[in-house]
């Protein structure tokens, strides 16, 4: 999640008790499936025990990321019926608001991580994202399985990483988010930090489109041939997902692939990933296409500036921090298996 989004969506528009019961599910016998193994299925007071608040901001954003103390007192984090509430705080102080930004504690390696999501950020300003970061910035790479901004409906997935590596030409769905080869070359430097991303073609797989069906599965798959990004809306989840068996192999075309033979070898590209979840609020992606049609995300009903009368995110912050009650997000559960 790099401020050079900006880059692409310009290219584009011109083209407790749950605790206890959660850990014991983790901690039940290992399942095999097709060739992958259940390490951990992680819900409610577990997930959120799998990270820290972290405070840091970046991308020229209006978000105060919040402490645990202050997560708490404003009830920025709920578990509420075995799921994980984040939420913005509705309130704006000296011209920000309150949000939740959570690193993993630990770095993950090699595996398949499906993040079940039930409800995700719908309001114009927002940039939510799901994303992991290797250490040492481009060199340990970065993936981002979940980003888009305002009411975009059409989610974006790419990757960013250090001189050499490459998307092939096929093998996904998505459309390259910058026009030219560039739009197939993950170097950060390369692209203004941008790396490789690709925008779906469906709009309903982020924001507003995908909370409609109830969301759905986004599941990344990470191994020594190569990286692969899927979203399943609710109502297409794979059965052997639904049954904790699940078989890559066997699903629908990813919208994003990078194959070892075009980022060889994977492993030189991408390091052990802290895994990130936040709500940027403006920022500049949110902020720079604030004026913009958008449709080609699959917004909907004009630029944010039409939407809300305001000609600035900024302004909009500051003067109807209550609509920020729409950027929260519901999650069920990350699950992650391991060869």
């Amino acid at each position: 999640m790099r401020a050079s989004v900006l880059v692409a969506a310009l290219a584009s528009a011109g083209f407790a008790s749950a605790h206890s019961a959660s850990a014991q599910h983790r901690r039940s016998h290992a399942k095999r499936a097709a060739g992958y193994t259940l390490t951990g299925h992680h819900a409610g007071q577990d997930f959120l025990d799998l990270f820290n608040y972290d405070t840091h901001s970046s991308n020229d954003g209006l978000a105060l990321y919040a402490t645990t103390k202050t997560a708490s007192s404003n009830d920025l984090v709920e578990v509420k019926d075995g799921k994980v509430h984040l939420r913005v705080h509705p309130k704006a102080e000296d011209g920000k608001l309150q949000s939740i930004k959570l690193s993993s504690k630990q770095q993950y390696g090699e595996g398949l991580y499906i993040w079940d999501i039930e409800r995700m950020p719908q309001v114009c300003g927002a940039w939510p994202a799901i994303w992991s970061t290797g250490d040492n910035w481009p060199a340990g790479g970065e993936m981002d399985l979940v980003e888009y901004v305002s009411h975009h409906t059409m989610n974006s997935m790419s990757v960013h990483t250090a001189p050499g590596c490459w998307a092939g030409s096929t093998g996904y769905t998505g459309t390259p988010m910058l026009a030219g080869s560039n739009g197939l070359n993950c170097d950060a430097e390369a692209t203004s930090s941008q790396g490789c991303g690709f925008r779906t073609k469906s709009n309903n797989t982020a924001g507003i489109g995908a909370n409609y069906g109830g969301a759905g599965v986004y599941a990344l798959d990470w191994s020594s041939s190569g990286i692969s990004m899927w979203f399943f809306p609710r109502h297409e989840i794979p059965g052997d997902i639904l049954s904790k068996n699940p078989n890559p192999s066997s699903w629908k075309t990813p919208t994003l692939h990078i194959a070892e033979a075009n980022c060889s070898p994977i492993s030189d590209y991408f390091s052990p990933q802290q895994f990130v979840i936040n709500t940027d609020l403006c920022g500049t992606w949110a902020s720079g296409t604030w004026n913009a049609d958008n449709s080609y995300a699959g917004q909907s009903e004009g630029s944010c500036a039409s939407r809300t009368g305001y000609s600035t995110c900024a302004e909009y912050v500051q003067n109807e921090a209550k609509d920020f009650m729409h950027a929260y997000w519901r999650i069920a559960s990350l699950s992650i298996y391991n060869k």
